[in-house]
């Protein structure tokens, strides 16, 4: 079996927004994450154990946006026989407040707290020395290229339901493409 870039990133990402949203967080905190996971939950953990989750997706497979914008593609290519590809990726993030009973100004306030983890988290982690194969990290996530969705369901008076959308890209390098 082959082990791409995607994974390599995909893992990266794990492993930091697991640090960020759950690892590093000490006491009692409304805004710590359940659990952060490469592709979708489907049942595990239950809703109870993972009242805020991340999923993590290379591209994006739910969304309904033109192909162009969610599909990987190559930005350059280089005289040397290198091509660079600005590779997308999503961040599905689910607030489930149904159980926990928080009122609306709570609830804003944990998916407030949430999506600043995770941003704050996306643009300082060190994205040089994911590689596989030829290929590497040649640049992380931009703020400028960060799309950020927040959507808020169910409804009063405490059974809130809030998601967060992420989407950005990362720039790899391949070598030796056309040698």
């Amino acid at each position: 079996m082959t082990y791409g870039i995607h994974d390599a990133i995909l893992e990266r990402l794990q492993a930091f927004l697991q640090d960020a949203l759950i690892d590093n967080i000490t006491g009692p905190d409304d805004a710590k994450a359940g659990v952060v996971k490469i592709g979708p939950l489907q049942g595990d953990p239950e809703p109870d154990d993972a009242r805020i989750s991340v999923e993590i997706y290379g591209n994006d497979p739910l969304s309904d946006e033109t192909a162009d914008e969610g599909e990987d593609q190559i930005v350059e290519v280089e005289c040397g026989g290198a091509c660079t590809w600005s590779r997308k990726f999503t961040l599905r993030v689910r607030l489930l407040f149904d159980r926990t009973r928080e009122t609306l100004d709570e609830c804003r306030e944990i998916t407030s707290t949430v999506k600043e983890r995770i941003e704050i988290a996306l643009l300082k982690e060190n994205f040089v020395g994911i590689a596989s194969g030829n290929e590497y990290v040649s640049r992380g996530p931009l703020a400028g290229n960060m799309r950020i969705k927040t959507h808020q369901g169910g409804g009063p008076p405490d059974s809130f339901d809030f998601r967060i959308t992420i989407t950005f890209d990362v720039l790899t390098t391949r070598t030796g493409v056309f040698s």
